[in-house]
């Protein structure tokens, strides 16, 4: 697949490594959004999905959304509240 020059991300990066997303994504805009979408449920929210990631063995996933839950006031990570 020919590399677009235009593109952020570019075809011959897709064919060398898969993309998830811890690639993309900031911590304190997936907290921002999962506030907007769950409300008082964000730090749930986050939590159930740091789980997911951890159990299916996504790593890079579950800092991710490890990072969402610290930021949403569940502590700091590697901590017991």
């Amino acid at each position: 697949m020919a590399a677009n020059g235009n593109d952020r991300v570019h075809a011959r990066f897709l064919d060398q490594a898969s993309l998830d997303v811890w690639d993309f994504a900031n911590p304190d805009e997936a907290a921002n959004a999962a506030l907007e979408v769950y409300g008082a449920d964000a730090i749930t929210a986050a939590a159930h999905c740091a789980l997911n990631a951890h159990f299916d063995g996504r790593e890079r996933d579950y800092r991710l959304w490890l990072a969402v839950f610290s930021k949403l006031g569940g502590g700091e990570p590697g901590t017991i509240a």
